[in-house]
């Protein structure tokens, strides 16, 4: 790209990805899309995986946390969470949670941003998913599935196409659920918010019928067995399409998700046993909780 400079003001042209981004968010927008935020009690969950960076000098990612939490919740609550529309007479309910999330990865010492789909997300362990995104940010070429070279390949097809044409072909993405999730996944994670200082709650757009948006974490007071205590909070934004979730699933999902996070997750194979923590360990950790599991 050539950038010119006009009297001390640098133009630089907009890139093809970008112009790619605005075209996707604009069809995004034609979703009728609800929020609904939270913080979420994370104080015992930050606790284990610093032991484990102390003990193993291995920093897990939080997102990969996040993934493994909310890919088991939505397997079981397949409709409407795990579900598309396709137009206005047939729900698509998948069995598979695909997950797709936002990482960096590094290449030759410089950050890029880019998608990541974590497939069969509901079958991986909290270790099997970190493994899979850190693989994905330090590898110099990702390995990717069929599926994923097609839809980089088709990445490459879109953004070449005249405006009007790319619109076309990126609604007809949006509008077919079997290719929507061969190329977007069936969920998403949003984790932008987490890259800033303090609490912050993301109202973001999606084109998935439901998305986490991840924002930062705050130390507040909260009222534990009668007493005032300091417990670290995350603030989450839950995107989610009403034409294919109403009121009372998304209220379920929530609850379930949340509970999840703080409690219900911490002695599961899946979760913290992965990293290699015993039964008496996460109990230990989790005396202040024991009560509300």
């Amino acid at each position: 790209m050539v950038k010119k400079t006009i009297s001390g003001v640098t133009v630089k042209p907009i890139s093809r990805a970008h112009q790619f981004i605005d075209d996707y968010t604009t069809e995004s927008k034609k979703k009728n899309i609800i929020w609904a935020t939270t913080e979420c009690d994370i104080t015992v969950i930050r606790n284990i995986l610093k032991a484990h960076e102390e003990r193993t000098g291995e920093k897990i990612s939080f997102t990969a946390f996040l993934i493994a939490v909310i890919a088991r919740v939505t397997e079981k609550h397949k409709y409407p969470i795990n579900t598309m529309r396709k137009r206005r007479k047939k729900f698509y309910i998948f069995d598979d949670v695909d997950v797709m999330t936002n990482i960096e990865r590094t290449v030759d010492g410089v950050k890029k941003p880019t998608n990541l789909t974590i497939r069969n997300a509901h079958t991986k362990t909290l270790k099997e998913i970190h493994e899979e995104i850190r693989a994905a940010q330090y590898s110099k070429s990702m390995e990717l599935s069929k599926s994923g070279k097609k839809a980089k390949n088709l990445l490459k097809i879109l953004m070449k196409m005249p405006r009007f044409i790319r619109r076309m072909v990126i609604h007809k993405i949006m509008s077919d659920p079997m290719l929507k999730k061969q190329l977007l996944g069936t969920i998403g994670v949003t984790a932008v918010g987490m890259f800033g200082i303090g609490m912050g709650k993301m109202i973001h757009i999606t084109p998935h019928t439901l998305s986490l948006g991840v924002g930062g974490i705050d130390k507040l007071a909260y009222v534990l067995d009668d007493k005032v205590v300091i417990r670290e909070f995350l603030g989450v934004t839950l995107a989610m399409d009403h034409a294919v979730i109403d009121g009372g699933p998304a209220t379920r999902f929530f609850h379930d998700f949340r509970y999840t996070i703080e409690y219900r997750c911490i002695d599961k194979d899946w979760c913290f046993k992965s990293l290699g923590f015993t039964e008496a360990e996460l109990q230990e950790f989790a005396k202040d909780v024991g009560h509300r599991r």
